[in-house]
C-alpha cells in the first residue's frame, strides 16, 4: 500500500493489516497526510503494531448508545453525561453561564435533576455521586432533585446485581453536599432504593400517586464456595442489614426495635401508607410544583447579553462558519 509519503510513513506487514481492518476507508486513500497527522492518528510506529483488533461496528455501537439514558433494558458499556458547556471557577460557574445542553442527561442535570432509572450497580453509583458532587459545587444554595425508579440492588428477576454499599455511597454524598435534597419516587422504589427515597430532607420526600414502594433487608444470591468465603459474605450481609435498619429508623423517626420487626421481610407500601410510616412526606398531584420554575427565554436573553457585552457572537449564530474546522486542520495551521 503506497501513500505517496514513503519517507514519512512506511507501512509493512501487521501495520498495514491492522490499519485496513480498523480503517477500511484507508485502503489507498492516505495521500496528503503529513507526518504530524499520521502520528496523531496513531498509524505509525510501534503503536500500530500493539493496537488491539477492534471492529469499526463496535466503535459505532458504543458511540450510538453512550448518550442513552441508563435503564435495566439498556446498559451501555460506559455511562456518561455532558454536564454543561460552562467551566467551574472558584466559587461556582464561569461568568458566561451555561450553554444549551446537548442531550437529555445534560438537560436534566442542567435542571439539577439526578435520575436513577435502573438497579444500583457500580456504574450507576459512580454517575449519581459525580452529579451530586458537581451540583453541590456549582451552586450549593440551590436544591437537587433525585428521581428514583429502581429496584435497588436487586433486578426484576430477584437476583442481587450490586453491593448494598452502592446505596450507602449515594446516601453519604446526599448528606455531604450542602444543597437541599428532594427525592421523588417514580414507578417503583424497592429495597435500598427506598432508603434513598427516605433519605431526602424532611418535608421534601415525594412520590407519584401510583408508585410501588417496598422495603426489605439485604439478600444473598445462592452461591457455591468455601465455607470461609460464604461465612464472610454472610457477615457482610448482616452488617449491611444493621446499617439498613439504623438508617431507616433515623429517616422514619421510629425506634430501631419497631423498624427491625416491621422490615425483617419484604413489605410493600402504597404512597399513603409510606406517608404514615414516615418514608415520604407527600404525594405529588397535578399542579403541585416540586421543581424550581425556570424562564428559559429570560435565561437565553441574559446569556445573549453577556456575549454581546464581551463582543463575541453566541455559539450557533452567524459569523463563525469560517472558523469551524477539524482538530486535524487546526493542528496543521502554521506548519
Amino acid at each position: 500500500m503506497k501513500f505517496g509519503h514513503e519517507d514519512f510513513f512506511d507501512v509493512v506487514g501487521t501495520e498495514r493489516d491492522a490499519i485496513e481492518d480498523v480503517y477500511p476507508a484507508a485502503r489507498g486513500s492516505g495521500r496528503g497526510l503529513t507526518r504530524s497527522q499520521i502520528e496523531a492518528l496513531g498509524l505509525s510506529g510501534q503503536e500500530a503494531n500493539e493496537r488491539f483488533s477492534v471492529k469499526a461496528l463496535d466503535l459505532g455501537a458504543r458511540a450510538a448508545y453512550a448518550r442513552e439514558m441508563p435503564s435495566d433494558g439498556n446498559e451501555p458499556v460506559r455511562y456518561r453525561t455532558v454536564m454543561s458547556g460552562a467551566t467551574m471557577t472558584h466559587g461556582g460557574m464561569a461568568p458566561a453561564g451555561a450553554v444549551a445542553p446537548p442531550d437529555l442527561p445534560s438537560l436534566l442535570l442542567n435542571a439539577r435533576i439526578c435520575y436513577i432509572g435502573m438497579s444500583l450497580v457500580p456504574a450507576v453509583t459512580e454517575l449519581v455521586v459525580a452529579e451530586l458532587l458537581y451540583l453541590g459545587y456549582e451552586q450549593a444554595e440551590k436544591p437537587c432533585y433525585v428521581y428514583i425508579n429502581s429496584g435497588g440492588s436487586i433486578n426484576e428477576k430477584g437476583e442481587v446485581v450490586g453491593m448494598d454499599n452502592e446505596a450507602y455511597a449515594i446516601l453519604d454524598t446526599m448528606r455531604y453536599i450542602r444543597s437541599p435534597i428532594h427525592t421523588v419516587a417514580v414507578g417503583k422504589c424497592h429495597g435500598n432504593a427506598s432508603l434513598i427515597l427516605a433519605g431526602g430532607d424532611k418535608g421534601r420526600r415525594h412520590a407519584l400517586p401510583h408508585v410501588q414502594i417496598s422495603t426489605g433487608p439485604p439478600k444473598l444470591n445462592r452461591t457455591f464456595d468455601s465455607t470461609q468465603n460464604v461465612q464472610i459474605r454472610a457477615n457482610e450481609c448482616a452488617m449491611y442489614e444493621d446499617t439498613y435498619m439504623d438508617l431507616m429508623a433515623e429517616y422514619t423517626g421510629k425506634d430501631g426495635e419497631t423498624v427491625r420487626k416491621d422490615l425483617d421481610r419484604t413489605r410493600y407500601f402504597t404512597p399513603n401508607q409510606a406517608i404514615e410510616y414516615g418514608i415520604i412526606d407527600k404525594v405529588i398531584t397535578k399542579g403541585l410544583n416540586v421543581m424550581e420554575v425556570r424562564d428559559y427565554e429570560r435565561l437565553l436573553a441574559q446569556q445573549q447579553a453577556q456575549y454581546e457585552a464581551a463582543g463575541v457572537p453566541m455559539p450557533g449564530q452567524g459569523g463563525q462558519q469560517e472558523e469551524r474546522r477539524s482538530h486535524a486542520d487546526k493542528g496543521t495551521v502554521g506548519r
